[in-house]
C-alpha cells in the first residue's frame, strides 16, 4: 500500500469498528455512564526543533520554527490493570503543520539558505499508563509528510516522505471528558532531493472524551 492510501484506510477501519464497539457499550451502559472509547484533541507546537543546519555566511538563521499544530483522533480499548494504575492501549489518526523554518538546505549546489514547512498525517499506536488523573504515555507508528522550501536566492523545492514517527507525552484529567496534554513527536521531513532531516515538536493542548 502506497504512503498516500495508509491514512484513508486506517480512517475507513476506524470508521467502521467503532459502531460495532459503541452500540456493545451502548447494551451495557446506562445513562450518565463514564464516556466512551472515542476522543479527539489539538495541541499548539510551541517549538519544533530540526536537524539542519545554517548556510555559510546566512542571516537570521533559526532551526526552530514556532506556531506548528497537531490534531488527532483516537480510538482507545479495554484498559488492563497494571501497577496500581491501568494502562490503556488506542489507536489515533494524527494531522500535523509546522510553522516556517528559517535555515540552510542541501541541494545539488550545496547547502542554499531558504524557509522551509511541511504538513503531514499519520496513524500510530498509543500505550498510555494512568494513575489517578495523571497519565504519561509512548506512542509509534507511520507518517507521510510533504515539505516545501524556498530560497531566498529563488527557486523553491517540493518533497514528500514516509517513515517512522515516534513521540512521548504526559496528561492531566480535568474531569471525565476534558484532559490537558504536553507532548513530544518526532516526524520524518524531506524538504529537497539532498535533505532529509526530523523535526522534534514539542506542544500543549487539550484533548475531548465522548
Amino acid at each position: 500500500m502506497s504512503p498516500q492510501h495508509i491514512i484513508p484506510a486506517a480512517m475507513l477501519a476506524l470508521a467502521a469498528f467503532t459502531p460495532f464497539h459503541a452500540s456493545a457499550a451502548d447494551a451495557n451502559a446506562s445513562a450518565g455512564a463514564n464516556p466512551g472509547p472515542v476522543y479527539a484533541g489539538a495541541s499548539y507546537g510551541f517549538r519544533s526543533s530540526t536537524g539542519l543546519d545554517c548556510a555559510s555566511g546566512q542571516q537570521n538563521c533559526d532551526k526552530n520554527s514556532k506556531r506548528s499544530a497537531k490534531a488527532y483522533v483516537g480510538y482507545s480499548f479495554d484498559a488492563l490493570p497494571f501497577q496500581g494504575g491501568v494502562a490503556v492501549p488506542a489507536i489515533e489518526l494524527v494531522g500535523y503543520t509546522s510553522g516556517s523554518v528559517t535555515s540552510g538546505f542541501d541541494t545539488a549546489a550545496g547547502k542554499v539558505a531558504g524557509r522551509g514547512k511541511f504538513n503531514g498525517a499519520g496513524v500510530q499506536g498509543v500505550l498510555a499508563y494512568h494513575f489517578d488523573a495523571f497519565s504519561v504515555s509512548g506512542r509509534a507508528g507511520l507518517a507521510y509528510t510533504k515539505a516545501k522550501v524556498d530560497y531566498l536566492s529563488g527557486g523553491s523545492d517540493k518533497e514528500s516522505k514516509a517513515g517512522v514517527m515516534y513521540g512521548l507525552g504526559a496528561a492531566y484529567a480535568l474531569n471525565k471528558n476534558w484532559s490537558l496534554h504536553l507532548d513530544w513527536d518526532r516526524l520524518p521531513v524531506k524538504y529537497s532531493g539532498s535533505q532529509k532531516t526530523k523535526a522534534d515538536m514539542f506542544s500543549l493542548g487539550a484533548s475531548y472524551r465522548f
